[in-house]
């Protein structure tokens, strides 16, 4: 029944009008990068680069917000819903197999946001590396880390202020990298408490390898391992939250 749920999922995530025009906004984003590129006082293969792999993100994260807070939603407001859970699936399946299903299909969209990145890259004749390879595959996971996030937010609250509040943990996650720069302006107590509530967001700057990708500079195999662990136990444990949530809501 896993398997099923994800199945339908995924089939439902990428047919969504949302999904696709999202992915043509990232194509048009991708075109219109070179324009940025020519007007750059620097190097203008490197800032096309940079941003290409920029947008990924950012519209990888609007896609897993957008469809994310929208599934559980949905199925409450068609019925269906009800009509899963009247047969013999437990509800931590419903919520795997929902995040399941909507991470295959951001894994899918994110491959083919790379794929049209550094086949547009390598057509304007942008150095084209296995570095950024990489750097895909971290954002990949980010978005991913944010899918789990949306679930988590839709359970706990209504799709408009889950949407709210995904936009706001991942401005939040981005902003916890910079935390150890700032921290130390800081003193006693408030070190304390400033670590203490950075915990509670994932830090996204574990998989922001993006702009030392356009430089070619190359990252560790240990810490790009470390990257994924994290990011593996924080999808991990925000998925727990979820279940216990929906274990414990009245529908």
């Amino acid at each position: 029944m896993l398997t099923i749920i994800a199945g339908a999922t995924f089939r439902e995530a990428v047919r969504s009008r949302t999904f696709l025009l999202l992915i043509v906004i990232y194509t048009v984003g991708v075109l219109l990068s070179r324009i940025v590129g020519w007007i750059s006082s620097t190097d203008g293969d490197l800032v096309t680069t940079d941003l290409v792999l920029s947008l990924q993100s950012v519209i990888g994260v609007l896609v897993a917000v957008a469809t994310g807070t929208a599934l559980v939603q949905s199925e409450i407001q068609q019925k269906t819903l009800y009509t899963i859970l009247s047969r013999p699936v437990a509800r931590w399946q419903f919520v795997v197999g929902k995040f399941l299903g909507l991470a295959a299909a951001l894994a899918l969209g994110q491959g083919l946001m790379l794929s049209i990145a550094l086949a547009y890259l390598w057509l304007t004749g942008a150095p084209v590396h296995g570095w950024l390879i990489l750097a895909g595959m971290l954002t990949i996971v980010e978005v991913l880390v944010m899918a789990a996030v949306s679930l988590c937010w839709t359970a706990l609250s209504s799709p408009l202020l889950a949407a709210v509040l995904g936009l706001a943990t991942y401005a939040l996650g981005h902003a916890v990298a910079a935390l150890p720069d700032l921290i130390n302006h800081l003193q006693g107590g408030q070190q304390i408490l400033a670590s203490t509530l950075a915990s509670l967001v994932p830090n996204l700057g574990m998989f922001a390898y993006r702009n030392q990708a356009a430089y070619a500079l190359p990252m560790s195999w240990s810490d790009a391992g470390l990257s994924l662990g994290y990011g593996a136990l924080w999808i991990c444990l925000l998925v727990c939250i979820t279940v216990g949530v929906v274990r414990r809501k009245q529908l």
